[in-house]
């Protein structure tokens, strides 16, 4: 059984992660030829403060913007 981990800045609401957690799914248990019920999927939210893009934490990119 394929276990999937979503790591993902925090703010989505509970009803958009539903909406991932039913298409990735979908999407892989339609590529495994599985049932779906044996994919388990994690979602991890990430604070900004815990996230960088090009070596630069998201909180400095948005206070310098």
């Amino acid at each position: 059984m394929p276990f999937l981990r979503i790591e993902m800045l925090e703010g989505r609401s509970e009803k958009k992660k539903q909406s991932l957690a039913r298409e990735v799914s979908k999407a892989v248990s339609r590529a495994l030829k599985i049932d779906q019920e044996e994919v388990n999927i994690v979602i991890k939210d990430v604070g900004s403060e815990n996230w960088t893009k090009g070596g630069t934490l998201l909180t400095d990119r948005e206070k310098s913007q």
